[in-house]
Order: structure tokens, then C-alpha cells, then sequence
């Protein structure tokens, strides 16, 4: 089999499942003030059940990442949760999904779901909230 078909095969399966992040919820993330993170790649989701993006750098280096970049929002980290929320802290897990929110973990089904590569399994979920 010719080596730039399989390679054309390759990247067409794997950009066949992961979807484009449409411009207005693009917008809608930027105007709730949240940063995409340079090296994730979107991979699902809407304003109702959260946009999903996953990237292959461990889950603390996307964490440390948004802590610099929001500031002003506090984190919930209980129960084995990461979630930074626009809010106060010392809310509880209700409060935080009244709030916009990320939430950043590792999950193996990530490239499996989506058709990504194996090592894309650190997850960003953005929920925004009006």
C-alpha cells in the first residue's frame, strides 16, 4: 500500500471524530474570560454539557497552567476532583456547578472516544454557566 495513502487514512480517521470548536462557542468562552489551553485540541461539547478538549501533557502541567492564568478563581479539590471555579472559595460542589468552571483529570477513554492518539488523556472540560 502506497505510504501517503496510509498516512492520508491515518489523519482522516483521526480528524473525522474530533470536531471543530464552532465560532460562536468559541466566543462564549472568551467572553466568560477563559483562556483555551495552546495545546489541547477540542474535542466535544456545547454550552450544555461542557466543552471537552484533551492534550498529551500530564494533567498537573494543564492545571498549573490555568491556576496562572485565572488568578482570581478559587479550586475545588476534594474527593479526588481538580475544578477551578469563578467564584469564592470554600464552595461546595453545588455551588461550583452554579459557577462557570474547568475541570482538568486524566481519562484513558479520551483517544479511544474521540479517535485521537494514544497518549491524548489529559481532559479540560469548560462549562459555562449563565
Amino acid at each position: 500500500m502506497n505510504k501517503l495513502f496510509v498516512v492520508f487514512l491515518l489523519i482522516f480517521s483521526v480528524n473525522s471524530y474530533v470536531e471543530d470548536l464552532k465560532p460562536l462557542d468559541a466566543k462564549l468562552i472568551e467572553a466568560a474570560g477563559i483562556p483555551l489551553y495552546p495545546k489541547a485540541i477540542f474535542a466535544a461539547g456545547n454550552q450544555e454539557i461542557g466543552f471537552r478538549f484533551a492534550t498529551s501533557v500530564p494533567p498537573e502541567e494543564a492545571q498549573e497552567w490555568y491556576r496562572k492564568q485565572l488568578t482570581e478563581w478559587a479550586l475545588y479539590d476534594k474527593y479526588g476532583g481538580w475544578i477551578l471555579y469563578d467564584g469564592a472559595p470554600g464552595k461546595g460542589m453545588a455551588e461550583v456547578m452554579t459557577v462557570n468552571h474547568i475541570s482538568i483529570e486524566h481519562n484513558d477513554n479520551l483517544p479511544e472516544w474521540h479517535s485521537l492518539r494514544k497518549n491524548m488523556t489529559t481532559e479540560i472540560v469548560i462549562m459555562i454557566v449563565e
